[in-house]
């Protein structure tokens, strides 16, 4: 009887690390290089090198691309966007120091491994790591005014925006998602997204217009529309 009890206590405690350390891996990014949809164009390919060349609006490009990190775990795209604009900004940050006692007031690191982090959260922990940071949800602008504001923003150096998106509106599989954006052709009507997935998808040119339904979608923790922040000092 003992033996028997010494075993399932055993069971008991394996069977919870086992589905702990499987839930871990499945974390880990895993290098994939997924094919982009017909409509949106890889910044690495010919096009999409033009379209940065001939970019009027991208004073946030070599300050991000200078800074820019991947995301360590899967659930770690606002960690990697908030490290990059972090070093961007003129604080060093790694992702494994991201969070701190007041970050932790927010949402802590292991809510975000296992659940992300919605808009709301994201604009949280930002000012808990003393940046000046606005949230806009997707519906309550209209395209316009969000090109208005990309045009704004990514025509001037020292202020950032992390666009919080639905990856199903843009044909990538249905996840929401969390990256820098890094410049802007008003010709092509496009933004370039520095996808901090990259162990996935390279840095894309998406349409504005694609962009911003995809920040109509909801987000199913928050019940909120997805949306976008723009920081600074």
């Amino acid at each position: 009887m003992k033996r028997a009890l010494k075993i399932i206590a055993l069971v008991l405690l394996v069977l919870p690390l086992g589905f702990a350390g499987y839930v871990w891996y499945l974390l880990q990014p895993k290098q994939q290089d997924l094919p982009l949809p017909e409509a949106l164009i890889a910044a690495d390919v010919p096009r999409g090198i033009a379209l940065l060349e001939y970019a009027g609006h991208r004073a946030d490009y070599p300050a991000l691309s200078d800074a820019y990190q991947s995301q360590e775990l899967g659930s770690y795209c606002g960690v990697a966007s908030g490290s990059i604009v972090l070093n961007a900004l003129g604080t060093p940050t790694r992702q494994s120091d991201f969070f701190t006692r007041d970050t932790d007031a927010v949402r802590t690191r292991l809510q975000v491994t296992f659940g992300g982090m919605s808009l709301a959260d994201l604009t949280g922990l930002l000012a808990a790591r003393g940046l000046v940071v606005q949230a806009v949800h997707g519906d309550d602008l209209t395209l316009g005014e969000f090109r208005a504001v990309v045009q704004r923003n990514l025509s001037t150096a020292g202020d950032y925006l992390l666009v919080n998106y639905q990856r199903e509106a843009l044909g990538q599989g249905r996840v929401g998602h969390i990256s820098p954006l890094g410049a802007y052709n008003a010709e092509a009507d496009r933004v370039l997204i520095m996808d901090t997935a990259d162990y996935k998808y390279p840095f894309t040119w998406v349409p504005l217009e694609m962009l911003y339904g995809a920040m109509q979608e909801h987000d199913s923790a928050s019940g909120r529309a997805r949306g976008f922040v723009e920081v600074s000092n």
